[in-house]
């Protein structure tokens, strides 16, 4: 197999992602709920992010192979487990993906030559250009990733910079200081760090993964604290009556500031929406080798992408958005039901890494992280909930028949 991603295409293909909408959406949400205290709920949500980026960096060269994580979860838990791991992740990427570009679509109508086209029509224009990037393979996937993370990455620099000195004032907080508020707020921000589970389903097209990987991962996770702690912290201090992203970059961008953040976000968006998918698609090819799946879905084309798994995912996701737009599913349930079996996937890995490790700071940040996302879970819908019980029963099912 051709490796094709090295150091720099590896951090483009995890920052965008990880920062995907949530840098646009997550700070002004975290100042509104909790105001000033939210830069120091930002610095616990970092340091959390930091622990969950090395475990799941580690379970990938722990046992590394396109089926990421789920590999070193069978070999800690048991095959019933990795099989659970992956059919939890493969469920949320059916449901994800397409609420990750209808968001990127609301962003497009800000702009004026797309205000009065359907929602609908701009998503399923944005499925078909990622899907032709995910069949050209991992090297187009990687630069379209690297152009979005870096014109990202300036335009929040260098606007959070400038608001911070010339437009900023720096205070002690003065709204009082609410437990229940400020844990609430600490529980919606974890959607900042969750995206390292799907990296190590690329292992196999790194260059050197044992040394790039780890490096990736440092310089990655030094770019997505920097900027959602500059943005968080501009956010907090800045001498405005509004409070978004929109607001903190118009001193330095003026009236750009609108297409700007528009066209930021909604790469950022379909950048989240390859490296997922792509990631997804790899697992897929993958288990299908190994009989777990259909054998259609291993073909793969002369640029390495699992072409049928592409396009198998792709119609799924079309027929997603064509329920949304006859009101059969909404945005929010679409969100919910991929936010229950990301988690879920998350905890499984989480729960590998704490058999794994003996650091009992480690241990203990591990143990943070699955309760929180445990009642990220139990916070959701139930329907996403009793879906979350049908993939469990039925992955149980398909073991036990496997075993006789």
């Amino acid at each position: 197999m051709n490796k094709n991603i090295g150091l720099i295409t590896l951090c483009g293909l995890i920052i965008g992602p990880i920062l995907g909408s949530g840098i646009v959406l997550l700070p002004p949400i975290a100042y509104l709920n909790i105001g000033q205290w939210a830069i120091f709920a930002w610095i616990i949500i970092m340091l959390l992010g930091t622990v969950f980026a090395y475990v799941f960096t580690f379970l990938s060269l722990e046992s590394p192979g396109n089926e990421g994580v789920a590999i070193a979860v069978g070999n800690t838990l048991g095959l019933f487990f990795r099989e659970l791991c992956s059919n939890f992740l493969t469920t949320a990427v059916c449901f994800g993906p397409v609420a990750v570009l209808i968001t990127a679509s609301t962003f497009f109508k800000n702009i004026y030559l797309f205000k009065n086209v359907k929602i609908e029509w701009i998503t399923f224009a944005l499925i078909i250009i990622c899907v032709l990037l995910l069949i050209r393979g991992v090297k187009s996937i990687g630069k379209f990733n690297l152009i979005f993370t870096g014109f990202t990455s300036v335009i929040l620099l260098c606007g959070s910079v400038y608001t911070l000195i010339f437009a900023s004032n720096f205070y002690i907080p003065k709204t009082p200081f609410l437990f229940s508020k400020f844990s609430y707020t600490l529980l919606l921000l974890f959607w900042a760090i969750v995206g390292w589970e799907v990296v190590g389903n690329y292992i196999e097209d790194i260059k050197n993964p044992k040394k790039t990987l780890m490096k990736a991962m440092t310089i990655s996770l030094t770019v997505i604290i920097g900027l959602y702690l500059i943005v968080a912290l501009s956010l907090q201090t800045f001498n405005g009556n509004t409070y978004d992203i929109i607001s903190i970059m118009t001193p330095l961008f003026g009236s750009f500031a609108i297409p700007l953040i528009g066209i930021m976000a909604s790469g950022l968006c379909a950048s989240t929406y390859l490296m997922i998918v792509g990631g997804v698609t790899r697992m897929s090819a993958k288990r299908s080798e190994n009989n777990k799946l259909p054998p259609y879905l291993s073909k793969v084309n002369k640029n390495g992408s699992p072409v049928y798994a592409i396009i198998t995912l792709s119609c799924i996701h079309c027929f997603m958005l064509l329920l949304v737009s006859y009101n059969v599913l909404t945005l929010d349930s679409l969100v919910s039901c991929a936010n229950v079996f990301f988690l879920s996937n998350a905890i499984i890995g989480l729960s590998a890494g704490f058999k794994l490790f003996q650091n009992i700071k480690l241990k203990i940040s591990i143990l943070i992280l699955i309760t929180s996302f445990a009642l990220l879970i139990f916070k959701s819908d139930i329907w996403s909930q009793l879906l979350l019980i049908i993939v469990f029963l039925l992955s149980l099912c398909v073991n036990k028949k496997l075993s006789y």
